[in-house]
């Protein structure tokens, strides 16, 4: 049984916002420090011993003002770095064809810059078609001649996949994508929550066992965030179907949960949960908010991670300074 001892010589001597896979831990992921200041190394140089490196960003919503500004940040920030792959957790736009050619376009711009796989989930706002009738904001004529098979179908163009969910290995390491199959033009009472199958929710369970390795992190990846306690307080469900999901996450420890949604800036008090596995909050890299949902200005926040022999490094950085932001120290126990 591991004591509180071999935990404090676990986190000892490790630096700001990461995440250490441990022998001997404690039976559940633990909040251990926070670093307020922000780091005044600006550029992100790899770790040479890192075994895998990715971005993490959500909520690009790539109409709104200033957003092809941070995204284009991103993608120049990442062309220095050169990470392994990139991962958008959802709302790229408001489901418009516009919003697709937008994102398209300033995708096509950076080719020769993007030399990394660039992987997406379905949001809420992709099903945000339905509130626009000749491209000019409708809801009273909701859904306007939109259907969920529309709005499926032009994401899924953009991510190249067959269905909203779906994985992939890179470097060894499992990456799983699930996503909303359902909207409030299915029903209302959906309104902007993810709603996963039956049939989504059964595969999930099965890839998650495939080549399972217990020590090794398995990265997950959906827009909506589930109920969890943080420092903080609690966060909002966001999942019709939160309790069957939770159920199967609490069978796999060695998960890490990436969310959107919120747009909640990366802080240490409220994007840490004590949950069985680990959930971690990727803001939003169009329009952060703090959490008296005031607007934080000139700021295009996401996440690094890095995987190493025995821990994974996510670091909080604001892709428009580029620098670091002040983030959180989190242990995850080995399962």
């Amino acid at each position: 049984m591991p004591t509180r001892r071999t935990f404090l010589k676990c986190i000892a001597g490790l630096g700001a916002s990461s995440i250490l896979w441990c022998n001997a831990m404690v039976p559940k992921t633990a909040i251990s420090l926070l670093t307020g200041a922000t780091n005044k190394e600006q550029r992100w140089i790899k770790n040479p011993e890192a075994k895998l490196s990715f971005v993490v960003v959500s909520d690009i919503h790539i109409a709104r003002s200033g957003a092809v500004r941070n995204f284009s940040a991103l993608l120049d920030d990442n062309f220095n770095s050169k990470p392994d792959a990139m991962v958008v957790v959802g709302d790229l736009g408001d489901g418009l064809p516009r919003d697709y050619k937008t994102l398209s376009d300033e995708l096509a711009g950076h080719k020769l810059e993007i030399n990394y796989p660039i992987y997406w989930t379905i949001g809420n706002h992709e099903f945000y078609g339905g509130f626009y009738k000749y491209g000019l904001w409708s809801p009273k004529t909701f859904p306007n001649g939109e259907t969920e098979a529309i709005a499926i179908d032009r994401f899924l163009k953009l991510a190249d996949r067959e269905k909203v969910y779906g994985d992939v290995w890179i470097n060894e390491y499992h990456f799983i994508f699930l996503g909303s199959e359902q909207s409030r033009m299915s029903d209302m009472a959906n309104n902007d929550l993810a709603f996963l199958t039956d049939t989504q929710l059964a595969w999930f369970q099965a890839v998650l066992n495939y080549k399972k390795q217990p020590h090794k992190p398995i990265f997950v990846f959906l827009h909506q965030p589930l109920p969890y306690k943080t420092l903080g307080g609690l966060q909002q469900n966001y999942v019709v179907q939160s309790k069957k999901l939770t159920d199967i996450l609490e069978q796999h420890p060695e998960v890490i949960l990436f969310n959107g949604h919120t747009h909640y800036e990366l802080d240490y008090s409220n994007m840490v949960s004590e949950a069985s596995f680990t959930i971690v909050n990727s803001s939003s890299l169009a329009s952060p908010i703090d959490r008296h949902r005031r607007p934080i200005i000139n700021s295009a926040p996401g996440l690094t991670v890095e995987v190493l022999n025995d821990k994974v490094i996510i670091k909080g950085r604001n892709f428009l300074g580029p620098d670091w932001i002040g983030s959180t120290e989190i242990t995850v126990p080995e399962s």
